[in-house]
């Protein structure tokens, strides 16, 4: 039997789920609210602040969608949502006023916190509801009468001109053989438009202008027209509703009279429409156009409604003014890929508006974010809206697309695919490839984190998280399993992913059942590349019903908790040294505000001459079963299980520290071994002197019999930096 000794450096790895004797000694069995860093070692996480009661009459479900608009410094509101409302708050608690003029219809939905998603772009916040289906408008265009141009291209001497309608001659003129003017094409046209007025009768109407014959029918019945000349009828140019080149046009028309250029023969797919467009003092031109009966548009009340901040600080809440089909036919210019389906995601990339539905990635016009139509069908255009499906062996349903290093992650159930496009984003340069292949669990939508995206996935009752990232040495795209340690940690589907990367910080909320409200945190640090510290655990919020939202801005954290009937704005300050009163002190109670008079479940407490009132919340943390491990070679960690280890003293070391109990259990026996301040639950506490050092208490029980933890009930700080161990060991062969 000999005496060992170990020392624990550091408590910053939070919680593991290996077996213990493969843990390292900073990782835990439990942490409960406590904050793990390598910088400021263990401490009880900081508590939240009362800013704000949003809603005194709360649902019962807790069924609210929740977006943060982050403008700047100054502008920074909190968007909620039922089935039924919409509120927009500032956060100091102000409730601006929202304009509804077409009601909340489209906010009609089962749940409104899987089925709203939203994005913000400067004053536009657009908000979906997935479970609509989107739709298009029937035209509203009326039908125009029958119609026919007669386009007198070219005069030439003792040439025949003829014009048939209905397959009989209506009118004909020859030219001279030797009299210049009487080859002027606005002659050959007045003269051929004379004898149409003449031989059509009242049913038609007959208009000249310079070289061009407009030939209307006003019964509604139609008619045909066809033109003969004997200079090859390529003088004579006779059309109703197309023409075969864009030359055969005249150059004077009729103010609103479209054409189809139908270009080569047996191909659609260079068929584009033309109207005259009149000039005021000049002449008018020939303008790209839309075919008749084909200005239908999006449905506004089925696609994301936009809620605008105006410029005298209100809110308005309504469906947003999509661009029509401009130009040409339901073919040429065919309807997104998302018409007749629900979205599932609305985003902003390179931009673009983006929206994504089934399989396919689908992007407004470049600065056009209202248009989904091209802007002309006789050339592809670099700003052209953009329509991509994703291409895999698997059904893949586009959940989420979110922006990452200049490109866009895709992701579906199974697999994910990353956008890319080069320099610029253009209907000629965007691709999607498969990037990697894992199944995910995505109620919560991926979040960016730096070089990272997290996504979370499912485990028979439990979440994990996945860490995507590109590979610097070989460029490769894989994602790593960041709960690797904890498989059966996070209770339930996560619901929401938050990330900080000023702290370093991963959130997760779920919707697991817990005794309490509970966010899981996982706290990280990488240099250079490597991992020096991957931390779970997780923050309990006790007196309150549910935690409804958090958004992370810079180092303050923003929750949104149910307390009851009412639900409050609470920030948390995330920073490592962050103060309440002002000398400086930490006060650790909960929605936290000055005054003398505690509510339900709240105390009050005096520091430094300040009162607060607020929830009291208890830290602990439970160390794993203690080993004598040795280095092996290349600096492995070696675990020796060959002997017994008998356990003799336990020591902490601590810093700024007002109190803490150290509880040892086994065996039937529990001892509370306690440091520092009066117990909570006094009016007044006062001030407890906050001091540095080390705290030691005894063991005697051999190390896996007996559990170590240490807890925090009071408002006082606490912080621990390392911990050491005594204890006899004997192997099995004999005493040495």
């Amino acid at each position: 039997m000999s005496l060992v000794s170990s020392s624990i450096p550091n408590l910053a790895n939070g919680v593991s789920q290996q077996a213990p004797s493969v843990r390292l000694n900073s990782q835990a069995e439990e942490q409960v609210n406590a904050f793990s860093s390598i910088i400021s070692g263990l401490r009880k996480r900081p508590p939240t602040e009362h800013l704000a009661t949003l809603v005194t009459n709360a649902l019962a479900n807790g069924s609210y969608f929740i977006h943060t608009i982050n403008r700047d410094v100054t502008e920074r509101y909190i968007v909620v949502a039922d089935n039924t409302s919409l509120r927009v708050f500032g956060f100091d608690g102000t409730e601006y006023t929202v304009a509804t003029p077409s009601g909340y219809a489209y906010l009609s939905t089962g749940n409104p916190l899987t089925d709203f998603k939203s994005v913000t772009i400067a004053d536009f916040t657009f908000i979906l509801n997935k479970s609509i289906t989107t739709s298009v408008t029937a035209s509203t265009s009326t039908v125009a009468y029958p119609e026919g141009i007669v386009n007198v291209k070219q005069g030439n001497y003792a040439q025949d001109y003829k014009v048939f309608i209905d397959n009989a001659q209506r009118a004909t003129y020859t030219t001279s053989s030797d009299n210049k003017s009487d080859l002027k094409t606005n002659n050959i046209a007045n003269q051929l438009a004379t004898q149409l007025v003449a031989n059509l009768g009242s049913v038609y109407t007959v208009t000249w202008d310079g070289s061009a014959i407009r030939i209307q029918r006003t019964d509604g019945n139609d008619f045909t027209l066809r033109t003969e000349d004997s200079f090859g009828n390529a003088a004579l140019i006779g059309s109703k509703g197309s023409v075969q080149r864009f030359s055969d046009l005249p150059r004077r028309g009729f103010n609103g009279v479209k054409m189809k250029v139908i270009g080569e023969e047996n191909s659609e797919a260079d068929n584009y429409y033309v109207e005259y467009e009149s000039g005021d003092t000049s002449q008018g031109i020939w303008k790209e156009s839309i075919a008749e009966g084909a200005d239908s548009t999006i449905n506004a009340s089925t696609m994301p409604w936009k809620l605008v901040r105006e410029a005298n600080g209100t809110f308005t809440f309504q469906p947003n003014e999509w661009i029509s089909r401009s130009v040409g036919d339901e073919i040429s210019a065919s309807d997104p890929s998302f018409v007749g389906k629900k979205l599932n995601d609305v985003f902003f990339h390179r931009n673009r508006l983006g929206l994504i539905a089934d399989e396919n990635v689908i992007f407004s016009r470049s600065g056009e974010y209202f248009s989904f139509y091209p802007e002309t069908i006789t050339t592809v255009l670099a700003t052209d809206p953009i329509d991509v499906a994703v291409s895999h062996t698997k059904v893949s349903i586009l959940r989420h697309a979110i922006p990452f290093n200049e490109t866009l992650l895709l992701f579906s159930d199974q697999t994910q695919f990353m956008l890319s496009a080069g320099d610029s984003l253009t209907p000629e340069t965007v691709s999607i490839n498969q990037t990697t292949e894992y199944e995910s669990s995505l109620q919560a939508e991926p979040v960016g984190a730096g070089e990272f995206i997290y996504f979370a996935t499912n485990r028979e009752g439990h979440a994990g998280v996945r860490e995507f990232f590109v590979q610097a040495d070989t460029s490769s795209n894989t994602a790593l399993d960041a709960t690797l340690n904890v498989p059966r940690y996070i209770k339930g589907k996560a619901t929401s992913l938050v990330s900080n990367t000023n702290e370093d910080l991963l959130f997760v909320l779920t919707d697991g059942v817990h005794t309490v409200p509970t966010a899981y945190v996982y706290k990280y640090l990488r240099r250079d590349g490597q991992a020096l510290q991957m931390s779970w655990s997780k923050w309990e919020f006790p007196f309150a019903d549910r935690i409804l939202n958090l958004s992370v801005i810079e180092s303050t954290a923003y929750w949104l908790i149910q307390r009851g009937t009412s639900i409050t704005l609470e920030k948390m300050q995330l920073q490592e040294s962050p103060k309440i009163t002002t000398a400086g002190k930490m006060v650790h109670l909960d929605a936290i505000q000055s005054g003398t008079v505690p509510a339900a479940n709240q105390v009050a407490v005096t520091v430094d001459g300040q009162n607060f009132v607020g929830f009291p919340y208890t830290m602990s943390y439970k160390f794993s079963t203690m080993y004598k491990k040795s280095t092996g070679a290349g600096g492995s960690q070696v675990t020796d299980t060959s002997g017994r280890l008998q356990l003799r003293q336990f020591k902490v070391l601590f810093e700024d520290t007002g109190s803490f109990i150290a509880t040892t259990s086994g065996q039937g026996s529990v001892h509370n071994y306690e440091f520092g301040g009066p117990s909570l639950g006094l009016l007044t506490l006062g001030t407890v002197p906050l001091v540095s050092g080390a705290f030691e208490f005894p063991l005697q029980s051999k190390n896996d019999r007996i559990s170590i933890t240490l807890n925090n009930a009071t408002h006082h700080p606490c912080n621990f930096q390392s911990a050491e161990w005594t204890g006899y060991y004997t192997t099995k062969s004999g005493r040495v």
